[in-house]
């Protein structure tokens, strides 16, 4: 998986909305899908305009997030959301500000009032 640094200098070397989606999608296209089983109603993120799945799985004290959508665009910012939090302690993730390092990626016109809703209601989970 790209790391933090490397999806923020992609999303920000974009000048329009169309390369923006175009570099979202590519990053769709490197997260894992998550097994039909897996995708229940007790790991759907509720809020969501469209269909999210989060499963947080701790080992060793580091923190593995297993995330789906049926939405390519929401699996690219999953992706982004991933490279902030994946590999790091619980300590590490809450003192984090995530919506600040997400503001950074230059996905405001993408993220609609529902959007930004549902990524909101991700981040909640991440660091709850």
């Amino acid at each position: 998986m790209a790391n933090y640094l490397e999806i923020k200098q992609q999303l920000q070397a974009c000048r329009s909305k169309e390369e923006t989606f175009k570099a979202l999608v590519t990053l769709s296209k490197t997260l894992s899908r998550l097994p039909a089983e897996e995708k229940t109603e007790q790991h759907k993120v509720k809020g969501c305009e469209s269909a999210v799945w989060l499963i947080i799985e701790e080992i060793d004290g580091i923190r593995h997030f297993h995330v789906d959508s049926d939405a390519k665009l929401m699996r690219g910012v999953l992706v982004a959301i991933l490279s902030l939090v994946e590999g790091k302690t619980s300590d590490d993730i809450q003192s984090m500000d995530l919506k600040a390092d997400l503001t950074e990626l230059n996905l405001s016109s993408y993220l609609t009032s529902s959007r930004t809703n549902g990524v909101l209601g991700i981040l909640d989970k991440i660091q709850a």
